[in-house]
C-alpha cells in the first residue's frame, strides 16, 4: 500500500476504481458489498484510466484499486480481499483463477470482441466512465483497441488455441466442484467461491446485476457465440450461475 492525498477522498469513505465490466473489478466489487462496506465506484475508461491512477501515486496502473479513508491505496483484487477480511479462502485455487484461467478468459473474449466492430465492446467499455473519459474513448477507439489488443495478445488467428485453453481451464474447474461440492472451502460461502464465481462470470454470464448490467450490449461474433453456447450446460459454468443467484445482492 502506498499514501495518496487525502483531498482524493474528501467524503471519507472507500473509492473503488474500476474498468466497468472486468472480471477482476467485479471480485473486488461484490467482497465489498458482501461485507457490507459502503464504498462509492469510479468507472473508469481504458487508456485514461493510466493518468487517473499513475496521479495517486499506485505501484502499477491495473485495476481495481481501493482508495481508503486515510489516504492508503490497496491495489488488486487480491489485495482488497485481503483488507475486506472475507473467509473461507483458498490460496491454491484462487492462484490458479487469478494467474491463469481469468487471463485466458479476458485474452480469449477480447480477441474474438476487440476484431469485430459490430460487438458493441467500446460502448460497455465506456459506459458509466465520465462524459470527458467516454468522448476520447470514442475519438481514441481505434488506436485503443490496437493498443489493447496488443497489450493482451488478443489476436484473433490466437482463437482457435485460447478456446481451447478456456476449456482445458473448464475441465479442470468441472473436475474440482465433482471433488468438493458446492463449496470450494469448508461449508459456507466464501473468498474462493466469490473468487471463483467471479473470474468465471464472463463465460458464464449470469444474469444477475451488476454484471448484467454492464454486459448488456455485447453481441458476441461468431467466432465466439457457439463456445458460450456450448460452455453453457458445462457444471462449471451453472455453477457459477447459481452461485450469483444466491449470493449476488449488491448493496
Amino acid at each position: 500500500m502506498t499514501d495518496a492525498s487525502g483531498a482524493e477522498n474528501e467524503d471519507c469513505r472507500p473509492l473503488l476504481l474500476t474498468l466497468p465490466p472486468s472480471h477482476y473489478c467485479e471480485r473486488a466489487r461484490w467482497a465489498l458489498d458482501l461485507q457490507g462496506i459502503v464504498y462509492d465506484e469510479e468507472r473508469l475508461a481504458p487508456g485514461t484510466h493510466l493518468l487517473r491512477v499513475k496521479r495517486l501515486g499506485a505501484e502499477a496502473t491495473s485495476l481495481p484499486l481501493l482508495l481508503l479513508e486515510d489516504g492508503s491505496l490497496c491495489q488488486g483484487s487480491d489485495r482488497i480481499l485481503d483488507w475486506v477480511g472475507l473467509p473461507g479462502g483458498d490460496p491454491e485455487i484462487e492462484r490458479r483463477l487469478e494467474q491463469e484461467t481469468a487471463p485466458l478468459i479476458r485474452q480469449c473474449l477480447y480477441a474474438g470482441l476487440l476484431s469485430d466492430p459490430r460487438s458493441g465492446i467500446r460502448d460497455v467499455l465506456l459506459r458509466g466512465t465520465s462524459k470527458r473519459d467516454a468522448t476520447i474513448g470514442r475519438l481514441t477507439w481505434p488506436l485503443l483497441r490496437r493498443i489493447m489488443a496488443a497489450g493482451m495478445n488478443a489476436r484473433p488467428r490466437l482463437l482457435p488455441d485460447l478456446i481451447a485453453q478456456v476449456e482445458h481451464e473448464l475441465d479442470w474447474f468441472d473436475r474440482l466442484l465433482a471433488e468438493r461440492g458446492a463449496h470450494l472451502a469448508g461449508r459456507e460461502f466464501g473468498r474462493a467461491d466469490l473468487t471463483a464465481a467471479s473470474l468465471l462470470a464472463p463465460v458464464a454470464l449470469p444474469q444477475v446485476e451488476p454484471v448484467k448490467s454492464l454486459s448488456a450490449g455485447i453481441r458476441w461474433p461468431r467466432s465466439l457465440a457457439p463456445f458460450l453456447a456450448r460452455w453453457s450446460d458445462r457444471p462449471s459454468l451453472k455453477w457459477v450461475r447459481h452461485v450469483y443467484e444466491a449470493h449476488r445482492v449488491p448493496l
